[in-house]
C-alpha cells in the first residue's frame, strides 16, 4: 500500500509540474506564389515538429524590405531577404531605406542563389532589355527585392519607370496578370524553379530574358553582389535554351536580441533536419554557402553551429571584436 501511495504522489507531482514554455516566433516570408513562403513555410513546420518547443509561424508579406522594417521594429523575430537589401539596410541607402539605417539584426544563414528572372511571352516581340520601352511592365510589390532589382536591370537598357508601363503587383498578382494578358513581362526575383512562373507559362508560355555578357560585366562592377547563374532549357513551359541570368542569395535574419541558444538550434536544425523536408530549395541546404555573401554580421548563435561544424565565416561577416 505504501508503495502505490508513494508512487500516486509522485504522479500527483509530475502532473503539476509546469509544461515546457513554447517560445512563440514569427517570420516574415514573402508573397503567396513565391519561394520564401513556400520554402519558408516547410521550415517553419519542421522547426514546429522538432524538440526545440518552438511555434513559428510564417507571415504572407511584401518580402525584403518589409520584413527588414518588422524585424527591426520588434514585430517579427525572423524574416527572409536577399542579400542585396540587406547591404542597403545596414548602409542606410538613401532610395531604398530614405538614408535611415535598419541594422538591428544579424543573419543566420544564405540559403541558395536566387535568380532575377524577366518574363515575357515567348510568342511575343520582347527579346530584349530594350524592347521593354513602352510596354506593360510589373516590377515586382512596392518596397520588395524585386523591385530594387527590376530598376536595376531596367538601368542597363537606360529605362526607368517612367520608360515603361510600370506595375508594382506581387508574383501571384503578375502571374495572374500575365496569364490574363494585361501585362507583357514582369520581373521575378526567386529560386529556380518559381511557381508563379510555372503557373503563367502553363497558361501563356514564357521566354526569359537573358542578359549580354557585356551587360552582365556592367552590372557587376556596380553592384557587386550578383552572380551569373544558369536556367536549364525547358526549365519553364516554351523556355527552350539555357539562359544566363542574374541572382543574389536568399538570407534568413534574426532579430539582434534573439536568445543565441535558440538562435543555435534554429540553425543547427535547419540544416539537420533538412531531410525532412520536401522542397527542393531544402536538398541544396548547405553550411559552407550558407555564410557566403552575407553583408551584415551574422548572429552569435549561428556562428556557434558554423564554429562547431569547421565552417569559416568570412571576416565581412564576423561581428567587431
Amino acid at each position: 500500500m505504501k508503495r502505490i501511495l508513494a508512487l500516486v504522489f509522485a504522479l500527483c507531482l509530475l502532473t503539476a509540474l509546469p509544461a515546457s514554455a513554447v517560445t512563440v516566433l514569427t517570420m516574415g516570408t514573402g508573397g503567396t506564389a513565391g519561394t520564401y513562403y513556400a520554402f519558408g513555410s516547410e521550415i517553419a513546420t519542421m522547426w514546429n515538429r522538432s524538440d526545440l518547443d518552438v511555434e513559428v509561424t510564417p507571415l504572407v508579406t511584401g518580402a525584403s524590405k518589409a520584413n527588414i522594417v518588422e524585424v527591426c521594429d520588434g514585430g517579427y523575430q525572423l524574416g527572409w531577404s536577399q542579400n542585396d537589401t540587406i547591404f542597403y539596410a545596414y548602409n542606410g541607402d538613401k532610395d531604398i531605406f530614405e538614408g535611415e539605417k535598419f541594422d538591428n539584426f544579424y543573419a543566420m544563414a544564405a540559403l541558395y542563389p536566387e535568380a532575377v528572372h524577366l518574363v515575357v511571352a515567348a510568342d511575343g516581340d520582347i527579346k530584349n532589355i530594350e524592347d521593354l520601352k513602352g510596354k506593360a511592365v510589373s516590377i515586382g510589390a512596392a518596397g520588395s527585392g524585386t523591385s530594387i532589382n527590376a530598376l536595376q536591370i531596367l538601368e542597363l537598357a537606360g529605362l526607368t519607370t517612367e520608360d515603361i508601363k510600370v506595375q508594382w503587383l506581387s508574383f501571384d498578382e503578375s502571374s495572374t496578370a500575365f496569364q490574363n494578358m494585361t501585362i507583357d513581362a514582369f520581373f521575378v526575383t526567386a529560386g529556380i524553379p518559381n511557381t508563379g512562373i510555372i503557373s503563367a507559362a502553363i497558361k501563356r508560355p514564357v521566354r526569359l530574358i537573358s542578359l549580354t555578357d557585356e551587360q552582365m560585366a556592367t552590372l557587376q562592377e556596380k553592384y557587386s553582389f550578383y552572380v551569373p547563374v544558369k536556367v536549364p532549357a525547358g526549365t519553364y513551359e516554351g523556355q527552350e535554351p539555357e539562359v544566363t541570368i542574374p541572382s543574389i542569395t536568399a538570407t534568413i535574419i534574426v532579430a539582434k536580441d534573439l536568445d543565441e541558444e535558440l538562435v543555435y538550434n534554429l540553425t543547427k536544425a535547419l540544416f539537420e533536419n533538412k531531410g525532412e523536408m520536401t522542397h527542393a530549395k531544402a536538398q541544396v541546404l548547405d553550411p559552407a554557402f550558407a555564410v557566403e555573401g552575407i553583408p551584415c554580421p551574422i548572429h552569435p548563435g549561428a556562428a556557434k553551429y558554423y564554429a562547431e561544424i569547421n565552417v569559416a565565416i568570412p571576416e565581412a561577416s564576423q561581428l567587431p571584436k
